[in-house]
């Protein structure tokens, strides 16, 4: 899926969905293109920043990402705000423009903090950059003591914070690139991949430890790098294809264990059965979500439990409720008989 083009994703989009190859629809496809394949629309600043800085796109996937970005990199968000709304004013084709763009990125605040830093750690005597250095990895390898990062890592992570002014919240996002090329252990045990593995299993959505690598050190696939968003994205598709009822609830932000929660439940109580017996992993209960009506739409839960009661694979038939009914219904027929008064 990640290779197709843009051109070759809404062609195959319009004869999919059997849509007129008009403008209109072009465009609709070209945005949908861009959230799946980017991570947001190609005109938002977002997906600019997290293209150019793919290591670093974390930081805008939290509740407060683009206040702690602009925290770090300020006026140089505003540039990308530029590049995205107006991408034919800048030219990378040619020498000139390649060097016209330095010099606008030259000119932010953000990389003149970074020059003043660099000045004054060059004017810095040796012995007190030591000290400096030294200080900052102690303090360095205690925050980052779960990732295993060796002695030269946390040293170079230092001189980034010392010399070139990066920020705790840069530090943190750049520690994880470092793990890309070894063990994971460290990486795997850290928030950021606890909580996303878990939003991943929310959507139902099969993965591995390499691909929460690759999500949170920004490793390009397909020549696309790769972000905590961008692979929440592909899972909420994949749950909309898998689960085509819902697919309009996983675009507005529910999951697939949002939806399943009713269903769930309802199995729960009509099988005697606690709810953590009743999982998605279990094919006889994935049946909730894949069957649809005529008109495409879930079923209901009336038909949920109609279904848990009338199929003996659920297993409905050996539970106090269908023993009681049963008995009931004896009772009635030996009153009706003339066997019980």
């Amino acid at each position: 899926m990640a290779e197709l083009t843009r051109d070759q994703y809404i062609k195959e989009e319009l004869v999919a969905k059997n849509l007129k190859d008009t403008a209109a629809n072009r465009k609709k496809l070209g945005l949908a293109y861009d959230k799946l394949y980017l991570g947001g629309d190609r005109k938002d600043w977002r997906t600019y920043f997290k293209i150019q800085f793919p290591q670093l796109a974390g930081m805008l996937d939290g509740e407060n990402g683009e206040a702690e970005a602009r925290a770090v990199f300020g006026d140089l968000i505003d540039l990308f705000i530029s590049v995205a709304n107006d991408p034919e004013s800048y030219d990378g084709s040619t020498d000139a423009g390649r060097i016209a763009w330095k010099n606008k990125v030259l000119a932010t605040q953000y990389a003149i903090k970074t020059s003043n830093s660099q000045a004054t750690w060059d004017a810095t005597d040796k012995v007190e950059k030591e000290e400096k250095l030294k200080a900052k990895g102690q303090e360095l390898r205690a925050l980052y003591s779960g990732l295993g990062l060796t002695v030269t890592e946390i040293g170079n992570l230092a001189y980034l914070s010392l010399a070139k002014g990066m920020s705790d919240l840069e530090l943190k996002y750049l520690s994880y690139g470092k793990l890309a090329d070894r063990d994971m252990g460290g990486l795997m045990a850290t928030k950021e991949a606890t909580d996303l593995a878990s939003s991943l299993r929310a959507y139902d959505y099969e993965f591995k430890d390499e691909d929460i690598k690759l999500a949170l050190t920004g490793t390009e696939v397909n020549g696309v790098p790769m972000t905590p968003e961008l692979l929440l994205n592909k899972a909420k598709y994949e749950a909309g294809i898998k689960y085509a009822g819902f697919k309009d609830q996983f675009q507005q932000g529910f999951t697939v264990a949002d939806v399943f929660g009713p269903y769930q439940k309802q199995a729960a109580r009509t099988l005697d059965r606690s709810v953590a017996d009743i999982s998605l992993k279990n094919d006889l209960y994935r049946v909730a979500l894949e069957q649809l009506n005529e008109d495409g739409t879930p079923m209901t839960m009336t038909q949920w439990n109609r279904m848990l009661k009338k199929d003996e694979k659920f297993g409905w038939q050996y539970t106090p409720e269908a023993n009681s009914q049963i008995t009931n219904i004896i009772q009635t027929l030996e009153q009706a008989f003339g066997f019980r008064r």
